[in-house]
């Protein structure tokens, strides 16, 4: 993977118009992490299981790089090809599951219900990223509507989930005192005339 700059995570964010955060300069090189494979061994939502390679120029320095596409990838990597694209805005994706939930009221603008994304999830990896742990695939959770949980790796997505899990029993509880509020507070003087 020549041709392609390095970066350190020092936690700040990366600058895609010069050389990435860190980076000393054009001799530094970043070497992709190999995508690993998916758990059980087998590709997500019927995505190919073998990952496919696909070159691309380097805005940066001009130079061609082969890209080893994460398995299960469902991005077509030919628009990476047509024009020199920046190492870090090379990315994979699996979509998993797009979960809506139908809401009206303030957060409506049509006056009706209006469906907003809520649970949706998707693995992805940036081969070129300059944070280590972004090279590998990752889970990111859109929690509702643009809202994101993302760079889940498999221990802290169980974490996610076990803490989902309490907090359904939390919210059940939740539902079931605004039922007796609302209820009690109906039957009041002041509000029912």
């Amino acid at each position: 993977m020549e041709g392609i700059p390095t970066a350190t995570d020092n936690g700040g964010p990366e600058d895609h118009t010069t050389h990435p955060l860190g980076s000393t300069g054009p001799t530094t090189r970043l070497q992709p992490v190999p995508a690993a494979a998916l758990s059980d061994g087998a590709p997500a939502m019927g995505a190919p299981a073998v990952g496919r390679t696909f070159t691309f120029t380097n805005s940066i320095n001009g130079e061609n790089v082969t890209a080893n596409c994460m398995p299960g990838c469902t991005i077509d990597h030919e628009a990476n090809s047509d024009r020199p694209e920046h190492p870090h805005d090379i990315y994979c994706n699996i979509p998993g599951t797009a979960g809506e939930l139908p809401l009206y009221g303030p957060l409506c603008d049509t006056g009706r219900p209006e469906d907003f994304r809520f649970l949706s999830w998707s693995i992805q990896s940036r081969p070129y990223s300059g944070r280590p742990s972004e090279r590998l695939p990752f889970v990111s959770i859109e929690a509702f509507d643009d809202h994101y949980i993302e760079y889940l790796d498999p221990d802290t997505l169980e974490m996610v989930i076990s803490h989902l899990q309490k907090q359904v029993g939390s919210l059940r509880e939740a539902h079931a005192h605004l039922v007796n509020v609302r209820t009690t507070y109906l039957k009041s003087p002041e509000v029912a005339a």
